[in-house]
């Protein structure tokens, strides 16, 4: 997009609507940790089987997101967001008339995660294209969301459960979930992305048409299909990249981590002895702290006082220690001090992540690369998530299952670490190819400037003779 429209007016006006968007998907998906205590107190699940609800959520969540991006690019952002939006109150709501958890797999996780997949890309992607300079203060300001929605989100499905149960509550956000049609409302086409036929209608193009004697259209039916080749290209693209492989790699470990604790925080909370209020306590802590850190990450980032891998390196490590050493000690205001490391640390997960796409791939295929990279890491939340269930129906307390998020969380930063090294090292090598073809060059060109001085002297021998 051009930079007349980026970085001003009606780009702030994108990001409140994303920030909207984000804030209710993010409100529902962040509280599972308060929807899945109850349900283990509902129903007689186990622990790995209950959790495999929200893993499945994810799992079906980023399934959709390739389609997403198809359909975003080829059709708009902005229906794509709002169909998102109607099929993510249909999967609430249908959530609320079961009362069969087996039934809840087909509406909670499947309906409901097709409506998030359909919604979140775009909300997501869009936003990088109005901002150039900003964009990772526009991605930290987003990803706020996911703080605030923590800030608010377990204290309201907490209050509406005790007034209303599982399934009025579910009803109500069901509800609350139809305002991301309004969200997509307010987006546009980036420019990148305009049909020919709606380009034409644009005074750009208008003024283009003017000088010109017209020019060959192409019809629906061809540019769908070019579309769904361009789709194919970028995703061959982005699979034959090794710093994109890598990330995606880190990604997976770290998403498994970040949203685990979210699910296992509030059981952990009550297994020892504290309340359920207690646990929205620490949940609301979590959203408080990320809600404020996210502003200064996106900072930090543009001003290039660290890149985006240094952070996530730093981050996602600190992460992993703090995770291991909440096992060691069981009191409440450990719980509140690991609350703000999880805000301060693993928190900017979701502000680094299409950051670390658009350095390895670029701006243009992010609505298509971000969902690939998206469905990495949410195919391993399909496992990690009722693994560490099953590893509490195993030894009876959460203890080996934040081991595992520790673990994971510095998995990640070692992706990215080696990431890092092997950049570094094809660029060295690089470097000395092209010192050697520099060399090799200037050793040519010296060599033909001494045979064509002897060919000068063997010459004027030759003309003067004996």
């Amino acid at each position: 997009m051009s930079s007349q429209y980026t970085d001003r007016g009606f780009s702030w006006v994108v990001l409140g609507a994303s920030f909207l968007n984000f804030f209710l998907i993010s409100g529902i998906m962040r509280t599972f940790g308060i929807l899945y205590a109850e349900l283990l107190q509902t129903y007689d699940k186990s622990a790995g089987n209950t959790a495999f609800l929200g893993s499945l959520l994810l799992f079906v969540n980023s399934v959709a997101g390739p389609i997403s991006g198809l359909l975003s690019m080829h059709f708009s952002f902005k229906w794509c967001t709002m169909i998102g939006g109607l099929v993510s109150c249909l999967g609430m709501v249908t959530s609320s008339m079961t009362h069969d958890i087996d039934m809840l797999y087909l509406t909670y996780s499947c309906l409901l995660g097709i409506g998030f997949g359909l919604s979140y890309p775009p909300t997501l992607s869009i936003i990088n294209f109005y901002f150039d300079k900003r964009r990772a203060f526009a991605n930290g300001i987003l990803t706020a969301s996911f703080g605030l929605s923590s800030l608010i989100y377990p204290t309201l499905y907490r209050k509406l459960i005790d007034h209303y149960g599982i399934h009025g509550a579910m009803l109500i956000l069901g509800g609350l979930l139809l305002n991301i049609c309004v969200g997509g409302s307010f987006f546009r086409q980036p420019r990148s992305f305009m049909r020919p036929s709606a380009q034409i209608h644009s005074p750009d193009s208008k003024k283009l048409l003017s000088h010109t004697n017209g020019g060959s259209k192409k019809s629906k039916l061809t540019f769908a299909i070019d579309k769904i080749i361009d789709m194919f290209r970028s995703y061959s693209v982005a699979l034959r990249n090794k710093s994109f492989l890598l990330y995606c790699f880190a990604m997976s470990f770290a998403l498994v981590g970040y949203s685990s604790i979210f699910m296992i925080l509030p059981p952990h909370i009550q297994s020892q002895q504290f309340t359920k209020d207690d646990a929205v306590i620490v949940l609301t802590v979590i959203g408080a702290t990320e809600f404020f850190i996210r502003f200064f990450s996106g900072i930090i980032i543009d001003k290039q006082w660290l890149s985006v891998q240094t952070m996530f390196i730093l981050t996602m490590f600190m992460g992993g220690i703090c995770a291991i050493a909440l096992t060691f000690v069981r009191s409440m205001p450990i719980n509140i001090i690991y609350a703000v490391t999880v805000g301060i640390f693993p928190g900017i997960l979701h502000s680094l992540r299409p950051l670390l796409v658009v350095s390895s791939l670029g701006l243009k295929i992010l609505p298509i690369a971000y969902p690939l990279s998206t469905l990495f890491s949410n195919s391993a939340c399909l496992i990690g998530q009722p693994g560490l269930g099953w590893l509490e129906d195993y030894t009876g307390n959460w203890k080996a299952s934040f081991y595992t998020i520790g673990g994971l969380f510095i998995a990640s930063s070692l992706c990215v670490l080696l990431e890092r090294t092997l950049v570094k090292k094809t660029q060295n090598e690089e470097m000395e190819i092209k010192t050697d073809d520099v060399i090799e060059v200037m050793t040519n060109n010296q060599n033909n400037i001494e045979n064509k001085d002897c060919n000068d002297v063997e010459t004027s021998l030759v003309i003067k003779g004996p």
